[in-house]
């Protein structure tokens, strides 16, 4: 079949480029340009309306989902509340209560207060302060962001008071407090009572905040102990977070969205002026009294757009396209999103720009008909020089040749094009052998996706304070400040068979052992991190004479089984690793700043490494993204060349944690401390000495192992 078919080509009539290119013009000129140009605009204009159409579609669906998101989550936070009230209401009566309402607060941003109310009055709030509610009470601090109270039960009689404490930073100081008197009862709230009724979490209409004047919608969640109704976890979300995110979200630059109910009652909408804030007790805005005609005219048409956009013009005169969707039915609020724009943001740049081009092209083929039979042979003789050259590339004959001269640009691209490719193939050639380039190239086979399992060392840094120092620097500085950072780390990696699989920002992936095996990997990687700092001291003195910025790495290593090779998809990949061990490498570079330390490594790779350095045990510990725990080590140099009071400081920081890891925390606070006095800089000794100090006083369990959880990156 393949012969027939080559046999086929070669019966092919084949002409010269200049009498096909003239033959082109003579043929297809002016009347089917014309034809183009009149299909095209109408299509584009059609492409244009049905592209407005998806947008429009797509937009609305994420608003809603977002939306409604919004919302739920906050239901989702307020239920897990509701379960741990129901299985102790008793500690929500304590300060612990409050701590736990505080990180549910954090959960959601949206969440503008969290409280948990029982059936016998008893009420516990925590809430943010802003420059607002500052306003609502001059006893309020001017410094304060948290307000914390509770309200005494209903047996309590006349003496029941409002507890309220107000704290700059959460668990600091109390700025002030104090206690009035209040009948409130919480039981007489709609969504208290709808909670109470249906079992459920009940979401509530929007209101104006008494304090803030900003739009809110309370949310509960019942708390049912043993079967029967307790109370329940109520949560106040500010609407603004809506409106943002409407705002930051528009089809075009002159749409508006708005978000309303069945009654008509504006809830959010991306143009913030259509909303009353900031004034209290002022009242939901209704749609049909806004004072923007074109939003009033486009939700009189609102039931036209239900399906598909309805495109309209309005009294002003503009073509508008609406489209209304409504709130799922899980939302369980009548709750619906109208979106209007503008068609002239989509189609009207299209218009003059199609107009423009007719214009243009009509003048451009009577110019090219006039100078085709002059370029037509210009260009045969140019297509046929970079034929060429890319048969020569094809046999990976890489050898420089004349540039073409030439004024036709496409084919001056496409020269240096094909230069930049021979240059690009030279530079993959001292990547990769030559042999299996040309091999590749001339097989015409291509790589593929998929790896293989392998042993290696994996090795992740970055710079210390790298944003401070990056702020005080251009663009301009800061490539040539990182290309110098980037080059000489490079070479401490590359003296040991280390390979940069990518930089990432102010970061160094590298890799061990792989594309080419090297025994030992994991002391190179020792090597070459030990190396890279000594590199770095030198480095900040030269830099300190010239003025320039110190840069300090933190690095992190680790060693195991990882899948590496082609990995991505199948028209784009790329050569990189995966597995535990990277992401292990890279919590552990992060962890240096945590403990005060430049090279972090695991306890794999300190067992893997005999006794070539001198290690650090420095915590057990459980890092980000990791369910087990693991050894973590500091990684001081090689053997021999430490100092000796290092070492000596290096053995007394480990009879301290060997205290502390036995449960001996008082004995083994007193010896962190005395680690921490003597030398300052042991940033360590002074983290494990409060640690110590907080566990003596407050015993763990049992069960405790000694590891510590890591929370942040």
């Amino acid at each position: 079949m393949e012969a027939v078919h080559a046999k086929v080509l070669r019966k092919r009539v084949r002409i010269s480029l200049s009498i096909l290119m003239l033959g082109m013009f003579l043929v297809f000129t002016i009347l089917p340009m014309l034809g183009v140009l009149i299909y095209g605009y109408s299509r584009n204009e059609a492409s244009a309306l049905a592209n407005l159409e998806r947008q429009v579609t797509r937009n609305m669906s994420q608003t809603v989902l977002a939306s409604a998101e919004m919302i739920e989550t906050v239901g989702h936070v307020i239920a897990v509340v509701a379960d741990s009230a129901a299985m102790s209401p008793v500690y929500f009566k304590s300060s612990r209560g409050g701590q736990v309402l505080w990180r549910s607060l954090r959960a959601a941003n949206q969440i503008d207060a969290i409280y948990v109310s029982l059936e016998n009055g008893f009420h516990r709030v925590v809430s943010r302060i802003d420059a607002d509610r500052r306003k609502s009470d001059s006893r309020i601090p001017e410094t304060a962001n948290w307000h914390s109270s509770y309200i005494d039960e209903f047996s309590a009689g006349e003496d029941r008071a409002r507890h309220r404490e107000f704290f700059e930073t959460w668990g600091g100081e109390s700025l002030a407090a104090y206690s009035v008197p209040t009948d409130l009862d919480i039981r007489k709230l709609p969504h208290y009572i709808e909670a109470r009724d249906t079992g459920r979490l009940a979401i509530g209409e929007p209101s104006i905040n008494p304090d803030t004047g900003f739009r809110v919608i309370s949310l509960g969640f019942p708390i049912v102990r043993s079967g029967k109704f307790i109370g329940f976890v109520g949560a106040n979300m500010t609407l603004s977070n809506i409106s943002d995110y409407l705002d930051n979200n528009r089809i075009s630059e002159n749409s508006t969205t708005i978000i309303y109910d069945g009654q008509g009652n504006l809830i959010a909408s991306s143009d913030l002026g259509l909303l009353n804030t900031g004034q209290k007790g002022a009242v939901t805005s209704g749609v049909a009294s806004i004072d923007d005609i074109s939003i009033r005219e486009s939700y009189d048409l609102r039931h036209l757009a239900k399906t598909s956009s309805y495109v309209f013009e309005d009294s002003q005169g503009r073509q508008l396209s609406i489209r209304e969707m409504p709130f799922p039915d899980r939302f369980r609020k009548d709750w619906r999103v109208l979106s209007v724009a503008s068609t002239d943001d989509f189609v009207g740049e299209l218009i003059r720009t199609n107009q423009e081009m007719a214009a243009i092209t009509g003048i451009l083929v009577v110019i090219l008909s006039a100078i085709i039979l002059l370029l037509a042979n210009r260009i045969r003789r140019a297509v046929n020089h970079l034929v060429v050259e890319f048969n020569n590339i094809g046999q990976f004959s890489l050898t420089d040749t004349q540039m073409l001269d030439t004024i036709v640009q496409e084919l001056d691209i496409l020269d240096h094009s094909k230069e930049r490719m021979k240059l690009s193939l030279r530079s993959f050639g001292r990547y990769v052998p030559t042999d299996l380039v040309r091999k590749l190239i001339i097989s015409g086979e291509e790589a593929k996706l998929g790896g293989e399992r392998r042993r290696m060392t994996i090795y992740f840094s970055d710079i210390a304070n790298f944003t401070a120092i990056s702020e005080k620097l251009t663009p301009e500085e800061i490539v040539d400040e990182m290309g110098d950072y980037f080059s000489l780390m490079r070479d401490s990696l590359s003296e040991n068979q280390g390979t940069v699989d990518k930089y990432i920002g102010d970061g160094i992936l590298a890799l061990f052992n792989a594309p080419i095996e090297t025994p030992d990997h994991e002391v190179a990687a020792c090597l070459a991190a030990i190396e890279g700092q000594k590199l770095l001291v030198q480095d900040r003195i030269k830099r300190e004479a010239a003025g320039r910025p110190l840069f300090h790495a933190r690095i992190g290593l680790d060693v195991g089984e990882v899948l590496v090779g082609n990995i991505g998809t199948a028209d784009r990949f790329s050569y990189t690793v995966i597995g535990d061990t990277v992401n292990l490498a890279s919590r552990l570079e992060g962890l240096c700043k945590f403990y005060g330390i430049s090279i972090m490594g695991s306890e794999a790779l300190r067992d893997a490494t005999g006794d070539r350095f001198e290690w650090r045990f420095l915590d057990r510990a459980s890092v980000v993204g990791r369910t087990s725990s693991t050894r973590i080590f500091e990684l001081m140099g090689e053997k021999g060349q430490v100092a000796p009071e290092r070492l000596s400081d290096r053995d007394a920081y480990e009879e301290a944690i060997g205290y502390y890891m036995n449960g001996a925390f008082d004995e083994a606070s007193r010896r962190f401390m005395d680690l921490s006095q003597r030398n300052p800089t042991n940033l360590a000794a002074g983290i494990m000495a409060r640690r110590a100090r907080k566990l003596h006083r407050s015993p763990p369990e049992e069960e405790w192992t000694g590891v510590y959880v890591h929370t942040k990156k």
